[in-house]
């Protein structure tokens, strides 16, 4: 299991001090990644220096963006949407080696680096798929440095997961285009 050194503070401004929490974007709805993208603006606004990590994703407008700015690292991790796909065991296999081996590089930017905020997006999926166990699921999020805010986003988080964090949205779906066969629309949905 990875684990994280503990960072040293070379700010001395107070609200940088207070930062620490755990965040969880949840729900059936549409907003989780959205809302973590937004959180990011905010705290780059402030002067704050993020983390986003992307896991199962690729090719998403967000990271056109980041990319782009200062004081903001964007990694992603993804396997040609196979996630959506029947999973032979094989297949299963190769692709958690590929997901304990882009856990190990996140790691090393986390530890090699200073961030205030960093966002875990679709984290929990590796948890669903059997890449990583619940307990080190919940061990690789409390081993987070002291005084960085941590964000998760995703669906169906296990309840021990839920008991540490701080911060839970839910996303709630009323109305999705989805359910009239409308699929995922870029600029919307990624």
């Amino acid at each position: 299991m990875v684990f994280f050194l503990e960072r040293k503070n070379s700010y001395n401004d107070k609200h940088k001090e207070r930062l620490g929490l755990i965040h969880i974007y949840t729900g059936e709805g549409k907003g989780k990644t959205t809302a973590s993208m937004g959180l990011a603006l905010r705290a780059l606004g402030n002067n704050f220096k993020v983390l986003i990590v992307q896991f199962f994703k690729f090719g998403t407008g967000e990271k056109n963006v980041f990319s782009k700015l200062n004081h903001v690292d964007f990694l992603q991790f993804n396997v040609n949407s196979e996630i959506f796909m029947h999973y032979t065991e094989s297949l299963r296999e190769k692709n958690k080696k590929k997901f304990l081996e882009f856990l190990k590089k996140v790691e090393e930017k986390i530890n090699n680096n200073y961030y205030d905020f960093i966002i875990f997006d679709e984290i929990v999926y590796a948890f669903h798929m059997n890449f990583i166990s619940e307990e080190d699921l919940k061990n690789f999020i409390l081993k987070k440095p002291k005084n960085t805010e941590l964000i998760l986003t995703g669906r169906d988080y296990p309840k021990s997961i839920l008991e540490i964090a701080d911060y839970i949205t839910e996303m709630k779906k009323i109305k999705h285009p989805f359910d009239n066969k409308i699929t995922a629309r870029k600029g919307v949905e990624y």
